[in-house]
């Protein structure tokens, strides 16, 4: 595939990514984040609209890899399909977040998406040296976000009355 016709499906898988992101999560995330109690280590919004700049990064460059590629083996197909599950199902967890406001559920679902995102490395590793090394950052902020999830459910269970 050429270098433009890579950039523009990339470009548009990113954009419907985040188009359904942003429809998920609402209106009112800032509201709902004024709400929660958060673990020590917490960043700050502002610090998680870059956090989701540099996922889009690397999701782009992956895909960009992808398309590149001059052959299709059977793993590039299930690579392809897992960026896209791992892309809508990441924009659909916003509901989850900030619409159902349930976050035992978004720690489950981010204490499961390591096994994608394992799986997605394991798959670049054997198709595309380089894009596996791109999402090195990706794994390492997961390792983060699965932890942060946990302290932030825990951190805003209910108050025993008594």
């Amino acid at each position: 595939m050429s270098v433009i016709a890579a950039t523009l499906i990339s470009l548009l898988v990113c954009a419907f990514a985040a188009g359904l992101e942003g429809a998920c999560a609402g209106k009112n995330v800032k509201p709902f984040f004024a709400t929660l109690r958060f673990p020590r280590y917490a960043a700050p919004l502002w610090l998680w609209m870059i956090i989701g700049g540099c996922y889009y990064l690397i999701f782009f460059f992956l895909l960009f890899r992808l398309l590149r590629l001059s052959t299709h083996p059977a793993r590039w197909y299930v690579a392809l399909a897992l960026i896209l599950f791992m892309m809508i199902a990441n924009g659909l967890t916003n509901y989850v977040i900030f619409r159902a406001r349930d976050l035992y559920l978004s720690f489950i679902i981010g204490a499961i998406a390591p096994i994608t995102d394992i799986a997605l490395f394991v798959l670049l590793a054997r198709l595309d040296r380089t894009a596996a090394l791109a999402m090195i950052p990706y794994l390492l902020y997961r390792v983060y976000a699965v932890y942060w999830g946990y302290a932030l459910w825990r951190a805003n269970q209910p108050q025993p009355q008594g």
